[in-house]
Order: structure tokens, then C-alpha cells, then sequence
């Protein structure tokens, strides 16, 4: 377009209203606090370079964790081996060398804090690997009456003991932005009328990185455990591991689950249970409070003293399974968008001078206020646009030459990565 710089843009926003409810708000305050050592510590028999994390607990009006810096952590193997461990963050404890958790082997971990005090956990043997059978999934309808998918598992041990499970997961999902385009907004001009008559200019130019297609990972919060014991030949069938609504955009396009399954000591099996019991109830302040949850670390300094934590060590087989939305539901249209991309109202008319919209007054450009705030992306060129070379011509009913999106409707690295992982199948 020649003549006068000049821009325009047709574009919506969706803002969220927030209406203010009558509900006071409680804070809550923690009377007689106990700062207590808190220990995340778990040894699987997978060779690698295994973690310890360290903190103190918190009143519960404070939000920051306080890591336990400055600490010495060793896990000791069958009262002989010595594995020990550096701290690479605050309250981060990464072992020094890789090893793993043998069969038949005992471990015990050992702390001493900057302050000279001592802690130990008792000798805990590793558990019996046992292999996952079978990864599947299946549509069911839940018990609110949701339609979706069912990621199921199958499980079975060799042995004629019980068998006591812990699950973890991490969910890996395509993401396509439904309103891409290989062109972006160009700004051009941002300084608005100078002296030499100028205004603001917005032009395209093509992207700069990969912004259609993105790949997110997430990461299993809840405590997922079962046992076999009661079952018939020890076996476990159709366990639940994560149930998603059909209508959830994550499995619009390509999902994949990867299934960590921890073969669990009895011990382990039931300080994870008491604290899935705890964590899940929707009271906090319900009638039987369950009081200090025990762990098996003990403070060797005073016998008075209370550990948060349990040190386990698991045996563990993982599995990863794939699957399209159009495998499962191949005539019905595609889960609905993370965000409302569609219009529900006339366009928003932005022009490029200071006799219309385009700044308020104090010189500044709303369009590309916008556009630098990363709020919106270039979607499409408007057919019906007329092009005029006079200010005088121009007037709110001029449609501008360009189409808008929220940002996350045309660029996928608003809800993920475009760096395709190494283990992608597609």
C-alpha cells in the first residue's frame, strides 16, 4: 500500500469478568508451629543419579519453602557402600555418582544438618520388581456421568504375596494453534507523528520460529496406589490410572502417557496411604484430625524430636502407550480449543492517526501496545478492505486490511514447547 503510513487492525478480545462476592476471607493462622525437617527421599533400583529434597515446614499462612541448605546426605548399602550426595540447588541433594537399588540389597539414609544435628532412617530393602502387562485405553462414562477415556493397567506379580503399587505418571500432548498463520505483525514505526509527518506503521513479516504445532508435558500430582492382595492369583486388572473428559483439548490432536509402576515395601505402602488420606479430605478441619503422620526417620540428636518424610525404595517398570483423538471418537468433531478463539461481537476498529483512535491522546498506539505485549497474533488480510490514500477518508466505518487472534490462538508456545521430544512417535 502506498500514500501514508498508516494501520489498522480488526481484532477481538475475550475478558474475563471478576465479580467481587460478599464472602469475607479467612486467615487462617498457625498457633504453637514446629519447625520441623521435612525429607522427600526416594531410591528406585534405576541406574541414574538419584535426588534428595530438604526443607522445613512452614506455618501455613507462608507460601515460599525454606530449603535445608548446607546439609550432608549419604545412603549407605548393606551397611558397607557409601553413596554420597552434593547439593546443586538450595535444598536440592543430587547424588554424586549413578547407581541403583539392588534385589536383596538394604539401604539407609543418613543426614546431618549445618548445625550438627543427626538423622537416620531404618534399613529398608528393596521390593520385588514386577513387570507391567498391559498399557490400554478404553471410552467410559464416569461416575459423574462424564464421557471420555480410561488409561488402564494390568499388572501381575510371580510371587504368591501380596503385592503393593504406587503409580506415577507423565502426559505428553500435541498442540496445533487453530489460527496460524506464516506471517506476523511487523511494527514498523512505534514513535507515532514526528516532524516529518510520520505515524505509526504496522506491516507482516514472515515467523521466526515454529509457532503451529507445540508439544506439553504434565506431570501426576495424586497418590495412585493399589495392592493385590485379596485377588485372585495376585493379579491386577483394569487399575485406573487417569481417567480424561473427551472434551479436554489435550487429546484433541496426539496424547501419549508414560506409566511409572513403584513396587512398594508394606510400610511404604501404608505411610502413602494414611497421607493420600490426608491430603485428600475436603475438610481441613474435619472431626478426627489425624495428628504427626510417622515416618521410618528418626533424629538421632533427641528422641523428642519429629521428622516429616519417609525414605522408600521401589522397584520400577514403566510403560508409554499413544493414541489420536479420532482413534477413539472418529465421527465427532475436536474437543473444544484452550480458549475461545471466535468472535462473539463486532471486530474492535483501531486507525493509525491522531485524528481517530489509534493513540489516546498522550501519543501511545493501542494496536501496538498490543501487539508488544504479545497479547494478540496476525491471523488473515481482510478481502473487504478498500485502501485510501487521505486522511480525510478515512472514518470508523473503514474497515482495517488486517484480522487478529488472542496470541495463543495462533502461536502454540502460549500453551507449550515447539521442540519436539526425543521419544515422539507420531
Amino acid at each position: 500500500m502506498k500514500g501514508f503510513k498508516k494501520t489498522y487492525l480488526i481484532f477481538f478480545f475475550t475478558v474475563p469478568t471478576i465479580i467481587e462476592g460478599c464472602v469475607e476471607p479467612f486467615n487462617a493462622e498457625t498457633q504453637g508451629f514446629e519447625n520441623a525437617l521435612v525429607i522427600d527421599a526416594k531410591l528406585t533400583d534405576e541406574f541414574k543419579r538419584h535426588q534428595i529434597e530438604l526443607s522445613r515446614a512452614r506455618p501455613f499462612e507462608q507460601d515460599t519453602i525454606i530449603a535445608e541448605m548446607n546439609a550432608t546426605v549419604t545412603i549407605i548399602e548393606d551397611a558397607n557402600n557409601f553413596y554420597d550426595f552434593h547439593e546443586v540447588e538450595q535444598g536440592q541433594y543430587i547424588s554424586v555418582n549413578e547407581f541403583d537399588a539392588k534385589q536383596n540389597s538394604s539401604y539407609e539414609l543418613r543426614i546431618t544438618t549445618s548445625d550438627g544435628k543427626s538423622y537416620s532412617s531404618e534399613a529398608v530393602t528393596t521390593p520385588e520388581k514386577i513387570v507391567i502387562d498391559n498399557l490400554y485405553v478404553e471410552e467410559e462414562t464416569n461416575n459423574l456421568g462424564e464421557e471420555g477415556i480410561s488409561i488402564l493397567l494390568d499388572s501381575r506379580s510371580i510371587t504368591s504375596g501380596a503385592s503393593y503399587f504406587r503409580y506415577e505418571y507423565e502426559e505428553t500432548y500435541k498442540i496445533i494453534a487453530p489460527y496460524w498463520n506464516p506471517f506476523d505483525f511487523d511494527v514498523i514505526d512505534d514513535k507515532g507523528v514526528g516532524e516529518d509527518g510520520d505515524y505509526f506503521e504496522v506491516g507482516l513479516k514472515p515467523k521466526e520460529r515454529e509457532e503451529r504445532v507445540c508439544y506439553n508435558t504434565a506431570f501426576s500430582m495424586a497418590i495412585n496406589q493399589t495392592a493385590t492382595n485379596g485377588l485372585e492369583d495376585n493379579k491386577l486388572e483394569r487399575h485406573s490410572i487417569r481417567f480424561i473428559n473427551k472434551n479436554n483439548y489435550i487429546i484433541s490432536h496426539r496424547y501419549s502417557i508414560l506409566v511409572r509402576q513403584h513396587a512398594q515395601n508394606p510400610d511404604a505402602f501404608s505411610y502413602y496411604q494414611s497421607l493420600n488420606a490426608f491430603s485428600s479430605s475436603e475438610n481441613v478441619f474435619f472431626e478426627n484430625q489425624p495428628g504427626f503422620l510417622l515416618g521410618n526417620i528418626s533424629s538421632e540428636s533427641s528422641s523428642d524430636e519429629k521428622i516429616l518424610g519417609f525414605f522408600e525404595v521401589t522397584a520400577v517398570t514403566s510403560k508409554r502407550i499413544y493414541f489420536n483423538y479420532k482413534d477413539l471418537f472418529p465421527t465427532e468433531p475436536l474437543p473444544p480449543y484452550y480458549i475461545n478463539c471466535e468472535p462473539v461481537q463486532e471486530p474492535l476498529l483501531w486507525l493509525p492517526t491522531a485524528d481517530t483512535h489509534s493513540f489516546d491522546g498522550a501519543g501511545r498506539s493501542p494496536l501496538i501496545e498490543a501487539i508488544q505485549a504479545g497479547l494478540i497474533k496476525y491471523y488473515a488480510t481482510n478481502p473487504d478492505y478498500v485502501e485510501t490514500f487521505s486522511i480525510d477518508d478515512l472514518s470508523e466505518s473503514t474497515r482495517g486490511p488486517y484480522f487478529a487472534k488472542a496470541t495463543a490462538c495462533g502461536d502454540c508456545n502460549v500453551l507449550g514447547s515447539n521442540i519436539k521430544p526425543d521419544f515422539w512417535i507420531e
